[in-house]
């Protein structure tokens, strides 16, 4: 372990207690993603959800050609992914994953702050921020550039104080802000008298480095040490975004995060219980699992290829930052979980796990998938009953 590790003494520790309730279990034992047993679905939506599965089925069909033809490494390069997960699956991250994200304290508050506004809207203004944020990695950088600014477009209230600040989360693959706030329903926050900063996760959109094969590859890597790497800068960037805004707007900053992104709100919230509110939306909660489950479905393991490593491998090179591995720091009155019940990209026992471990807080099925979210009026609605069951509607 380098010096990054293990000068935890002197780094900000988020308050979390020892995770022997940790779905995961131990250091030997890997919980099972359970069938998800769904609430009665209303007939009148039963044929939006089997559109949806079958709309979600044709992108993993698409996914599968990629996972082919780009991400399945070849055999040569196996002994070096499996030495790039020794550092991530220690018997001293699986007693105390949250080690994993003890950043040095002075870190946490931005080096540099530039700001350009980019256009008006009735009663504030759509800005643009990019704070300086330095983070040593955890093992070994892998020599490539890394992109220290957290970049952020903030629909802000100029006219009065926000209710609260929405700090939303864009999900794998995306990180055009235009884009983003519609899935993640800007305007909708924004009207209702919220502050919206979404946030350009690492590698993603304009950050994504020269080269990259689509945005956000570096969560698709089959180097488990730069997938691993990117999501503790993710939340890295979470912690400096909330802190940062939270000082900036003088409202609380709550987390809602889209696929990837409500991963990441979820893992937040085993770390810390600052978010005023955290709404996880079609989250995943096992990065190995669906490694896993893309390649059964690959050409080449129909072909007999042999895996670069086994299910429980994958899972346990990505565990220390599954949500499944921290227990729940956030009061579970403040959580929403939000799930498609057709999502065939990530299925239904993924929010459903993460429902159970977090102690069963409210759910919202909808009748759609993960590309095609029917329900999104509902879901809209869902999240506004919960603000205002906190009372910050």
């Amino acid at each position: 372990m380098t010096a990054a590790g293990r000068q935890v003494q002197s780094r900000w520790r988020p308050p979390w207690r020892r995770n022997d309730d940790s779905c995961y279990g131990d250091s030997t034992v890997l919980f099972e993603l359970s069938a998800a047993a769904l609430p009665r679905e209303p007939w009148t939506t039963r044929g939006f959800t089997w559109l949806a599965r079958a709309i979600d089925g044709t992108i993993v069909e698409a996914m599968r050609l990629v996972v082919d033809r780009a991400l399945l490494p070849p055999a040569d390069q196996v002994p070096r992914m499996r030495a790039a997960a020794a550092p991530y699956a220690t018997d001293e991250l699986a007693a105390d994953p949250a080690r994993f994200f003890a950043f040095p304290e002075a870190t946490l508050a931005p080096l540099s702050v530039t700001t350009r506004r980019r256009r008006r809207l009735i009663g504030g203004a759509v800005e643009r921020h990019r704070l300086g944020a330095a983070l040593t990695p955890w093992a070994e950088p892998s020599g490539d550039s890394q992109d220290d600014e957290v970049r952020i477009e903030h629909w802000a209230h100029t006219a009065r104080p926000p209710r609260a600040v929405v700090l939303a989360m864009h999900g794998f693959a995306m990180g055009t802000p235009v884009i983003d706030a519609i899935a993640l329903f800007a305007a909708t926050w924004y009207r209702q008298g919220y502050d919206v900063a979404l946030l350009t996760l690492p590698h993603h959109g304009r950050r994504a480095a020269p080269g990259a094969r689509f945005s956000g590859d570096r969560f698709a890597s089959p180097d488990p040490g730069e997938l691993n790497e990117a999501v503790r800068r993710a939340v890295y960037e979470v912690f400096v975004a909330m802190r940062w805004l939270r000082s900036c707007t003088g409202a609380p900053v709550g987390l809602l995060g889209l696929s990837l992104g409500g991963y990441l709100s979820a893992l937040a919230a085993g770390l810390t219980d600052e978010p005023a509110f955290v709404v996880p939306m079609v989250p995943p909660v096992c990065f190995g699992d669906l490694a896993w489950r893309f390649f059964e479905r690959s050409h080449a393991n129909r072909g007999g290829a042999t895996p670069a490593m086994s299910r429980d491998e994958f899972r346990q090179a990505f565990r220390v930052h599954s949500p499944l591995s921290h227990p729940l720091r956030v009061p579970r009155d403040r959580v929403l979980i939000v799930a498609g019940r057709g999502d065939r990209i990530v299925p239904p026992e993924h929010p459903q796990a993460l429902w159970r471990h977090w102690g069963e807080p409210r759910i919202h099925w909808f009748s759609g998938g993960h590309v095609t979210p029917f329900g999104r009026g509902g879901i809209a609605r869902a999240v506004e009953r919960h603000l205002a069951r906190l009372g910050l509607a």
